[in-house]
């Protein structure tokens, strides 16, 4: 069957010394994989088009059962060559590629909302915006639509207001008020304040929102272990450890 979809490249593996195999998230398909014979060949129609964190319209030839497509046409729609270029944005959209591939299993069924999700951190990141506030709510966001949604702006055992010593359970799935804290640890109202704007704020406002030294840090640690807990493994988060190297957490 040959179709066609736009889809975000999020990696890219040499297969040989010409072909390259991409793993994408599509907007008909979810996450799907797909060979690009001869895509490293001097001069071969996919030159530039199949670029890392790149928008492209895909033409697929797929088959039933097989977990491999196979790509035989492909137009960029966006090149976010930005993401490429610079070492901040490069780190922040693999950081939320990383949490992409964790959360979203292959052969998914497809999520208009998380391929905008994506589209949204992409272009964010593009445009300079601070990457660590866009992750921290980019995640937020993706575990709403993964069905891993957390609670931060009211308790998840009785519906009250945090209060201004809350709790925090992973278990639980959230915040806990000062009524009921036999259970879980403390958390800053700073984070707090930020998960719960997270759940029901447009990422853009998100960015411009500044923590302390390392607060966002903390928060990405605090989304990590609650994820790990709710999906049951650990999460091998390959560009964490580049995005602490290379920003102070404070944005």
């Amino acid at each position: 069957m040959r179709t066609s979809t736009p889809a975000f490249v999020l990696r890219r593996i040499r297969w040989s010394d010409s072909s390259l195999i991409l793993t994408l998230y599509s907007l008909d398909f979810g996450r799907i994989s797909a060979m690009a014979k001869g895509a490293l060949r001097p001069g071969n129609k996919f030159l530039g088009r199949l670029e890392l964190f790149g928008q492209t319209e895909l033409e697929l030839s797929r088959r039933e059962g097989r977990e491999l497509d196979t790509a035989t046409e492909a137009s960029v729609i966006s090149h976010n060559a930005f993401l490429r270029t610079d070492h901040s944005a490069f780190a922040g959209a693999g950081l939320f590629t990383d949490w992409l591939l964790a959360v979203v299993s292959h052969g998914n069924e497809p999520s208009g909302p998380v391929y905008r999700l994506t589209g949204s951190v992409f272009s964010l990141l593009e445009t300079g915006a601070p990457p660590w506030p866009v992750i921290c709510g980019g995640v937020v966001k993706l575990l709403q639509l993964s069905g891993l949604g957390l609670s931060a702006d009211a308790c998840v055992a009785c519906g009250n207001p945090p209060g201004e010593h809350p709790r925090w359970s992973h278990s639980s799935g959230g915040i806990l008020c000062e009524g009921c804290v036999e259970q879980g640890f403390p958390v800053k109202s700073g984070i707090v304040s930020f998960l719960a704007r997270a759940q029901n704020s447009d990422l853009e406002p998100l960015s411009r929102v500044r923590l302390w030294q390392g607060g966002y840090i903390q928060c990405h640690s605090l989304l990590k272990e609650y994820a790990q807990v709710h999906l049951e493994h650990r999460l091998a988060l390959k560009s964490e450890k580049v995005m602490k190297e290379i920003l102070d957490g404070t944005r």
